[in-house]
């Protein structure tokens, strides 16, 4: 990797609370710079190690879209191989959650409130989750959300003693009174099949990409099956549908509690592949050589943050509603509650000059 790429890694967003263009910034398109005219063999491993806070999640879509782009006939993934990849990426997208909620909450929520991390030898065991983040059996705290979320995620921060919920609890007051409706990135054939284009069309569709000509969001909330999906309308309910997010993954029922994928070609020699994973929805496109299928042409990734980080988007609207002179901590505290919902995978700095 080059001394220029290396720099670009360090690429930041500009939050700019109070302003029109509230976000500003963004990461290059490093995907197509690292693997142009590279083996395809190497793509998983290359993105994996690129991409590495969700590299499972980048190796799973690069090895689908690769896959479904040198089929010479339908791709089609065995049931084993699904099974493989579906606990792959419930290992990650859980360790992810479990990973923001004691890293990253603490800053954003509660102004680096005290903590002391609980014992991790079990960590992928459903008592240690229920214990150290739910207080409660999984399946029970799971049906009071899917009744009332809003309820649910009241009545626990009220009753249980674990760190998540003492955040919850503490950033309520300002998390729980910013409204904005959610405006979900949809995941359907359909769909799936028009981002191929737009992104085959464009390279730089994933600096602000848009779904039938407007910007989208993506993430736990938004998840497919989640009929509820334009009730969480708060920072505090989207950071919740996380907690739920762990509560459905450590239940292991399947069903509603799966993290889709899939692929598919679009072109020939062209495909892309997706998945559902801890930010949201993410996205890989590939064309190979047309005189040499084993070699990548062009390679693009459109990842969650790109969505919800967009200058028109759900969140860039919320934030340049925020008052910079709002005083005793509450305009801190209100940008970090719109940050820990949306929680980016690239760096930010909040700059309130010019607000």
């Amino acid at each position: 990797m080059t001394a220029a790429m290396l720099a670009a890694l360090a690429a930041q967003y500009r939050v700019r609370p109070g302003r029109h263009d509230s976000i500003a910034g963004g990461r290059p398109p490093l995907a197509a710079a690292l693997l142009r005219g590279q083996p395809v063999a190497t793509a998983a491993a290359r993105l994996s190690a690129l991409f590495s806070l969700c590299g499972l999640a980048h190796r799973l879509c690069a090895e689908l879209a690769v896959g479904a782009a040198g089929a010479s006939v339908e791709h089609k993934r065995d049931d084993v191989t699904n099974a493989a990849h579906a606990a792959m990426l419930m290992r990650e997208t859980l360790g992810v959650h479990l990973r923001c909620m004691w890293t990253d909450w603490p800053v954003r929520l509660a102004a680096s409130a005290p903590h002391t991390l609980p014992d991790v030898e079990s960590v992928d065991s459903s008592d240690w989750l229920e214990r150290h983040v739910l207080g409660m059996p999984a399946k029970k705290w799971l049906a009071h959300w899917t009744d009332d979320p809003r309820g649910c995620l009241a009545a626990w921060c009220a009753r249980a003693a674990t760190f998540p919920a003492r955040l919850l609890a503490a950033c309520r007051a300002h998390a729980d009174t910013m409204r904005a409706t959610p405006r979900p990135l949809i995941i359907d054939e359909t769909r799936l099949s028009e981002l191929a284009v737009a992104i085959a069309e464009s390279p730089v569709f994933a600096h602000a990409p848009v779904q039938r000509g407007l910007p989208a969001e993506t993430g736990v909330w938004t998840r497919s099956d989640d009929p509820r999906a334009l009730e969480y309308d708060t920072p505090w309910l989207r950071i919740g549908a996380r907690v739920a997010e762990v509560a459905r993954l450590t239940t292991g029922d399947g069903g509603p509690s799966a993290l889709r994928f899939g692929a598919r070609a679009y072109a020939p020699g062209e495909a892309l592949g997706w998945c559902e994973m801890s930010r949201g929805v993410l996205l890989h496109w590939v064309r190979l050589a047309p005189d040499d299928a084993a070699r990548i042409e062009d390679y693009r990734v459109v990842a969650p943050t790109e969505w919800n980080f967009h200058g028109q988007g759900t969140l860039a609207q919320a934030l340049s509603r925020l008052d910079p002179a709002c005083g005793d901590g509450t305009f801190a505290a209100r940008v970090g509650a719109w940050m820990g919902a949306f929680d980016p995978c690239v760096a930010y700095v909040v700059d309130t000059d010019g607000a």
